[in-house]
Parts: C-alpha cells; structure tokens; sequence
C-alpha cells in the first residue's frame, strides 16, 4: 500500500540506487501528500464539496464503498479535528496513521540501509492492518445500515 507518485526520471536525482530511489520516493510521496493536505486543507474541502458526489463502486453496487468519505476525513484531520474525521470515516485515522508512519520508517531505510528489510516488513504488517481495518468498518457500517 506504499505510495510512490515521484517519476522515476526524477527521483533518480535523488539517489544512486534502485532500493534508495525506492525508499526516497516514498518517504518524499508521503511528505508531499500530507504537506497538501495541510497547505490546502481549505481549499480541497471547499472543492470536494463543490463537486458532485460520483462513485464508480456506489454506482456499481449501490453500496457506499469502503473508503467513501476519506478525502474529507484527510482534510478535517488536517485542521485537527479528529471527532469530525471519525465521523466521516473512521478508516481515515488508521490510513492517514499509514502515511505518516512511512516518514520515519522510510527516513530509517535511507539512514541505515541495514534496516530495509525490516522496515519494508513492517510497512507490509501495518498496510494489511489498515486494509483489515477499513473493512471491517466497511462490514460494521453496511450491517448498521441494514438494522
């Protein structure tokens, strides 16, 4: 679940090998992505509100997908309002949790180039955490919506 978003034409500018382009361009994703999220916390809100509500999966399936809400969630954890967040989607505290983690964890594979397989091992149990945890909030709101 690792996000990295940097080309790969430019994060080799960044480093000399393939497994540190690797770990860079996560740890520099993740930093961006949080960086706008607070930069433009403002504005992300005032847009994903002017938009339309469109979901290919509800579309589908008639059924709010598991992540529905999540991008306004970024945002109000972003201003610090985390009940807000919650309420939004819970899952948006564990993934944003995700991201954040990766910062020093990424920062520690770059550092100490010994620890990469450690920390890969670790992102790996903490990603499949995550996704356990958005469906099990997925499960708990389609079965609260039914009774």
């Amino acid at each position: 679940m690792e996000i990295a978003i940097i080309p790969k034409w430019l994060i080799r500018y960044v480093a000399l090998n393939e497994r540190n382009q690797y770990e860079a361009n996560i740890l520099i994703s993740n930093l961006f992505i949080i960086s706008m999220f607070i930069v433009f916390k403002d504005i992300l809100i005032v847009i994903a509100n002017a938009l339309p509500h469109f979901c290919l999966f509800d579309k589908i399936t008639g059924v709010q997908c598991p992540v529905c809400g999540i991008t306004r969630a970024f945002c109000e954890l972003s201003k610090g309002n985390i009940s807000r967040a919650y309420h939004l989607n819970v899952s948006s505290l564990f993934v944003a949790s995700f991201f954040v983690s990766q910062i020093p964890l990424r920062t520690c594979s770059l550092w100490k180039p010994e620890a990469w397989i450690i920390v890969n091992n670790i992102s790996k149990i903490f990603s499949r955490l995550v996704l356990v945890a958005i469906v099990v909030n997925w499960l708990i709101k389609l079965i609260g919506c039914k009774l």
